[in-house]
């Protein structure tokens, strides 16, 4: 059952993702300004917070996988069917609220001992899914870049096969003290992630003076170099400590956000699509590191309300992000896309406060305390 539940994890983030590279071909249809555009991308994640904190209280959601994949098919529907901005805004708030509803029904039935193996198909779904989804907009226009995600979920949907609803079991009322601190640092990652992707599409478009084939391939660059992150870090945890590891990926990432300044003006095709295939790989180190450094000190009984809680705490993290890059550039005497280095500012800073927060969450959860509390309760 593990499978089909990671591939169903890896599409809604592809669902997520997917609008933030649209940013031009939108500008051009309905000429919503930066920060119309940033309300576009901001619709999605902020839904699905709503949608994960109605379903955290439902003490009954679908247990099915075939169901859950029915109902993410349905709710993207609408998406493809938008004729304008307020129906294509008022789609994604519908999709991204069905996302965190499926959230709380998904971590409630994922076996644990199967997180390494969801972990790595979802990741990899959305790796090689955005890319594909990009060339499909680029080559005819935005909607084309659903069709792929529909048609991963309707695959999904015949090939699962169907099983009983049964009980879920409730989640852990509490976490442990590392577990907020982890979850603010994932915010802050997902603010950074979610304001620089918002107007990353549009700087290379408008002010880099790339077109928008620069963008697909961007992504399958990072896509590449993502895949090289796992397995780094699992190598440096042998020689490093937790903290070390933690803070490289950190530096690394500060470094690539400062090297995307160079973006302000027109450079190179190769020299953009490494600086962002960079910034997607550091992006997901961050996640990486933390999640593998702050997981083993959870019990059996809070891993799912965690992994459930670091979902929303991701979408909440990319929505603000996106309203705060709107705000930022709509705010520029040009009111255009010269906001970037403000956006820079603010990224470094969120930056920072999830160094702060990660390295808190994994000192408590190294803690000789944490650590023989988690050990009893398993």
């Amino acid at each position: 059952m593990a499978t089909p539940l990671a591939f169903l994890l890896g599409l809604h983030g592809l669902a997520l993702m997917v609008v933030f590279p649209l940013g031009p071909q939108e500008a051009r249809l309905w000429h919503p300004g930066v920060s119309g555009i940033a309300a576009l991308v901001a619709a999605f994640p902020l839904a699905a917070v709503a949608g994960g904190l109605a379903g955290r209280r439902v003490p009954r959601l679908p247990s099915c996988p075939r169901t859950l994949t029915l109902l993410a098919f349905l709710s993207l529907v609408p998406t493809l069917l938008s004729t304008g901005y307020t129906s294509f805004f008022f789609a994604r708030s519908l999709a991204g609220f069905v996302t965190g509803l499926s959230f709380v029904a998904l971590h409630r039935i994922l076996p644990l001992a199967a997180g390494a193996l969801v972990a790595r198909i979802s990741a990899r779904t959305v790796a090689f899914g955005m890319p594909l989804c990009l060339l499909a907009a680029t080559t005819f226009d935005w909607r084309a870049a659903f069709v792929p995600i529909l048609g991963g979920l309707a695959a999904l949907f015949f090939v699962t096969k169907r099983s009983p609803e049964r009980e879920t079991p409730r989640l852990a009322p509490t976490l442990r003290e590392a577990a907020p601190l982890a979850l603010l640092a994932t915010t802050a990652m997902a603010f950074v992630s979610g304001s620089l992707l918002t107007v990353l599409s549009g700087f290379l478009v408008f002010n880099a003076g790339h077109t928008e084939w620069h963008i697909p391939a961007c992504l399958a660059v990072g896509a590449v170099l993502g895949l090289a992150v796992p397995p780094l870090l699992a190598r440096l945890r042998t020689r490093l400590d937790a903290r070390s590891v933690y803070i490289a990926a950190l530096c690394f990432a500060a470094m690539v956000l400062c090297g995307l300044l160079a973006l302000q003006r027109p450079v190179s095709g190769t020299l953009t699509v490494a600086l962002i295939g960079l910034f997607l790989a550091a992006n997901s180190a961050r996640h990486i590191a933390l999640a593998g450094l702050v997981m083993p000190g959870l019990s059996t009984a809070e891993i799912p309300a965690h992994q459930i809680h670091t979902h929303l705490a991701h979408h909440l993290g990319s929505g603000l992000g996106a309203l705060c890059a709107g705000l930022l550039i709509s705010v520029t005497p040009r009111h255009d896309l010269a906001g970037l280095p403000a956006l820079i500012a603010c990224a470094l800073l969120a930056t920072v406060t999830a160094a702060a927060a990660g390295l808190a969450a994994i000192q408590t959860s190294a803690s000789p305390a944490a650590s023989a509390a988690a050990a009893n309760s398993r």
